[in-house]
């Protein structure tokens, strides 16, 4: 995901679990941060010596206007009601700067699966992510089908394959029905 994104310092991870991708920009020397409410994913970025703000995202995020030049919200939106989830979106717009941008992934509402995890309360379509996108101020929105995972892949297991097929057939016609995750890049 770093190596696709070319991630824009500093970096916000949203939701950050256990500090992951925050780690993984560190490492390639790139300021990042988390944001996560639970202990557990706080205390073990800090043991990771990833910088972690343990705070609830429902509230207002602790950080200045314009302080990150990119945001990545990685399976986090889909579970956190669709109100909460607006004013998340909103709050990231805040604290991004001028031309930033946000990276959210999220599991299509048509994914056969996606409705098993009972902690998936807020399931998108395309169209309804771009509009709450657009609602909290992103100017541009593009859905990204590099970033995309075809519902048939973990089946099949074709890998890049199955990327470039569904790239294919996302350039043929609209394919948002046929995909896994919900990707989208977002520019303030």
């Amino acid at each position: 995901m770093f190596r696709r994104l070319r991630p824009v310092p500093p970096v916000l991870d949203v939701g950050s679990g256990l500090g992951f991708f925050a780690e993984c920009c560190i490492r390639h020397g790139v300021p990042a941060v988390g944001i996560e409410l639970s202990k557990e994913g706080a205390t073990a970025s800090i043991r990771r010596g990833v910088p972690v703000v343990r705070a609830d995202l429902s509230l207002p995020m602790p950080f200045r206007d314009g302080a990150f030049g990119t945001a990545f919200a990685h399976h986090v939106l889909e579970h956190v009601p669709r109100e909460t989830e607006r004013r998340i979106l909103k709050e990231v717009w805040r604290v991004l700067r001028p031309d930033g941008f946000l990276f959210v992934a999220s599991p299509s509402v048509y994914h056969p699966r996606a409705r098993e995890d009972e902690d998936h309360i807020n399931l998108f379509t395309c169209d309804e992510l771009e509009e709450d996108l657009r609602a909290a101020g992103f100017r541009t929105v593009s859905f990204r089908l590099t970033f995309w995972h075809p519902f048939w892949d973990p089946d099949l297991k074709l890998g890049r394959l199955s990327v470039w097929t569904a790239a294919f057939l996302w350039r043929m016609a609209p394919i948002d029905r046929r995909v896994g995750v919900i990707s989208a890049l977002a520019w303030k």
